[in-house]
């Protein structure tokens, strides 16, 4: 072999292996690319299952409350109403009592 021939040899392994390196390399980014993916999914997963739980949790919490506060309504409007069944009793029995006047002939 000539020197020509020898460095054109060479000169076509050194581009095949450049080819080779870059092939290597972009694979190489594509695989972390698909690793990170996959790590940022889990990720995003867990976070969304954490605040489902947070917002079912408070959800539970702000029923309970809505419980308490509608059992002491209750409470005050039964009282309430008792108070006004008693004077409307009171008011009736004096009304129920009327005279009617007699017409006088003249």
């Amino acid at each position: 072999m000539n020197k020509k021939q020898l460095l054109k040899s060479f000169q076509d392994l050194k581009h095949e292996i450049e080819k080779l390196r870059k092939k290597h390399v972009v694979q190489g980014i594509v695989d972390k690319f698909h690793s990170e993916k996959k790590n940022l999914e889990k990720r995003i997963e867990k976070t969304v299952s954490d605040e489902v739980k947070k917002a079912k949790k408070f959800m539970t919490e702000q029923k309970k409350e809505l419980n308490k506060i509608q059992k002491k309504v209750e409470v005050v409007l039964k009282k309430k109403s008792k108070k006004k069944v008693a004077k409307k009793a009171t008011k009736k029995a004096p009304a129920a009592k009327k005279v009617t006047k007699k017409k006088v002939a003249k």
